[in-house]
């Protein structure tokens, strides 16, 4: 398999009836397929519980910069 440096990632919509052929050249190439579904979730539990600022930090920031005078 290639190193993670020079993996290019794609989004492919495949119709369902050839889902099955699909799966089978991702696993004869040794690539990895995820659906949106997954790909989401993953972000999602890779994000922290307790972020560092909160939105209204942020806002408050992007103010104070963008209208300063």
């Amino acid at each position: 398999m290639a190193s993670s440096t020079s993996i290019q990632g794609v989004y492919v919509n495949v119709p369902t009836v050839d889902w099955s052929l699909f799966r089978e050249l991702i696993r004869k190439f040794g690539w990895q397929a995820e659906t949106r579904e997954q790909l989401l979730d993953r972000f999602i539990v890779s994000r922290p519980a307790n972020p560092g600022i909160s939105e209204e930090e942020i806002m408050d920031e992007v103010k104070s910069v963008r209208y300063a005078k």
